[in-house]
């Protein structure tokens, strides 16, 4: 009914056709973001997601939930908008357009599955986009024109260090990390790694190796010894023999017990050992005395096992359009 009313109001060419017109520009950003998230809102949404998004506890009609989102998102950009009225800043059009397009709800649909959000390509730039020059005056990061600058403690735009400088509260640039105070170059494939931040993009510490080296993420359907290991950050895991505890390799398995299935660490966890030669009990080898006198443990600590192969899954996700889109909404 909801709906419908604010049809009514609006027009139907806007409730649910084949998508809205966006055409955005520094000055009206926030009207067409208020566009998208209403239209999403009004087509997917129940009236309590609805009222929970545009936190109150009443009905709104689509127009006043495109006004309290104008609002809303013209607050949030007023650093934005003041920094483009001092030339540190451009604002991107045809970025903000391609980005709102995605993530408009197709008509009747409000969720799909896919490989990944159909969003998020489309919203992987910054419409704001940065103007100051390496040593120029400026008031926030995203003011700075390199992705790799920051805006220091001075006031400047300042390159953040790379490989071989010392990593200060700046961090290191891409394809850089810090380690021990120093960044560093990150790693490539078949390079010895000990962390999964020492890898390049593309790469995982593969630890399952003799030397832990940098390898390819793998895709799905592939063996898998952990997520970092699977292109879709999913790896599907074993089962622990003995219990319902998920594993990737033998080592996440605690041992057992042959007798109780009791975990265990030695053979005399399990139960208590006899001498071999005098069928005196005994804990430790050196409780027996007499060449060739040992200490026999009667029930084996089993060294757990990890039943299955784990395996990357496909990369899936639910692509939401009431919720998931509506987050993504690119207001900074």
């Amino acid at each position: 009914m909801r709906v419908l009313l604010a049809c009514l109001i609006i027009g139907f060419a806007a409730c649910g056709g084949d998508g809205l017109d966006i055409s955005t520009s520094a000055s009206n950003v926030c009207s067409e973001v208020a566009k998208v998230a209403c239209h999403n809102l009004y087509q997917c949404c129940s009236e309590g997601e609805i009222e929970r998004f545009l936190n109150v506890s009443d009905p709104r009609t689509e127009p006043q939930c495109q006004e309290d989102v104008r609002r809303q998102c013209e607050r949030s950009i007023v650093r934005f908008d003041a920094a483009i009225d001092g030339k540190r800043v451009r604002f991107d059009s045809s970025t903000m357009n391609h980005c709102l397009e995605a993530l408009v709800a197709p008509s009747d649909t409000c969720a799909t599955v896919d490989s990944v959000l159909p969003w998020t390509e489309a919203c992987m730039n910054n419409a704001w986009v940065g103007l100051v020059a390496d040593g120029s005056q400026c008031f926030a990061g995203f003011e700075c024109a390199s992705g790799d600058s920051v805006c220091a403690s001075s006031q400047t735009c300042t390159p953040k260090p790379t490989a071989g400088q010392p990593c200060g509260a700046l961090g290191c640039a891409s394809g850089s990390f810090c380690q021990a105070g120093m960044c560093r170059a990150q790693l490539g494939e078949g390079q010895q790694c000990a962390s999964q931040i020492q890898c390049l993009n593309g790469l995982f510490c593969d630890f399952t190796a003799a030397a832990p080296v940098c390898a390819a993420v793998h895709d799905g359907g592939l063996p898998c010894t952990s997520n970092n290991a699977c292109k879709s950050n999913q790896c599907i895991p074993g089962t622990c023999s003995g219990s319902t505890q998920s594993c990737f390799t033998n080592g996440n398995c605690a041992s057992r017990c042959a007798n109780n299935n009791n975990t265990c660490f030695q053979d005399r966890d399990c139960a208590p050992g006899q001498c071999s030669l005098t069928a005196t009990a005994c804990t430790i080898p050196t409780d027996c005395i007499g060449a060739g006198n040992t200490c026999v443990f009667p029930v084996r600590c089993n060294p757990g096992t990890c039943v299955g192969t784990p395996v990357c899954s496909e990369p899936q996700v639910v692509a939401d359009y009431c919720q998931a889109a509506l987050n993504d909404l690119p207001v900074p």
